[in-house]
């Protein structure tokens, strides 16, 4: 007697594009400012573009953390999994894995490359400052920037990806009857 009616899918979920923008606004930010206090300390300029970078990197955290506590809150809500990692986020976000159980779900083999990059990055420059006016405080301040450079660029592609499958879950998808 009365027909099926179709409704629309949709999952609702923050937006992750704004504080995805800034926190890949700031780590290029920081990038650019280790590389330029690199250059700097290549010619025995001041350490104080090196400190600058530094001093960026508390709000590019900052940027981030907002950005992955709701890309975590949208991952779980579209996966019903309990998520923590960047790799579970990118499992849960892909909509191309969306019929495959969680458990066997791949994520981007480029996250822990990113992940080492960052942590490599940190250690390099605790060593530069603690090397301040040694003739190894280049050699560090060189290396901290190289992996700076990688981090950053390894954690755009991370956030731009995943910031973008899961906006293709907030648009809503018309069923067919």
């Amino acid at each position: 007697m009365f027909g099926r009616v179709a409704l629309d899918t949709y999952i609702d979920l923050r937006d992750v594009r704004v504080s995805g923008y800034v926190s890949v606004g700031l780590i290029t930010l920081v990038a650019a400012a280790s590389v330029w206090g690199t250059v700097n300390d290549w010619q025995g300029g001041s350490p104080s573009w090196s400190f600058l970078a530094i001093v960026l990197l508390l709000p590019a955290a900052v940027a981030f953390v907002v950005w992955y506590r709701n890309a975590t809150h949208n991952a779980e809500a579209i996966a019903l999994h309990g998520v923590r990692m960047v790799s579970q986020v990118w499992k849960a976000s892909d909509p191309d894995q969306r019929e495959v159980p969680f458990a066997e779900r791949v994520a981007s083999p480029l996250i822990k490359p990113w992940q080492y990059a960052f942590l490599t990055m940190v250690l390099c420059d605790v060593l530069e400052s603690l090397l301040l006016d040694t003739r190894v405080y280049v050699v560090f301040s060189t290396l901290s920037t190289l992996c700076a450079l990688g981090a950053a660029g390894l954690a755009c592609f991370v956030v731009f990806r995943i910031s973008a499958m899961q906006q293709r879950f907030a648009v809503p998808i018309r069923q067919r009857p």
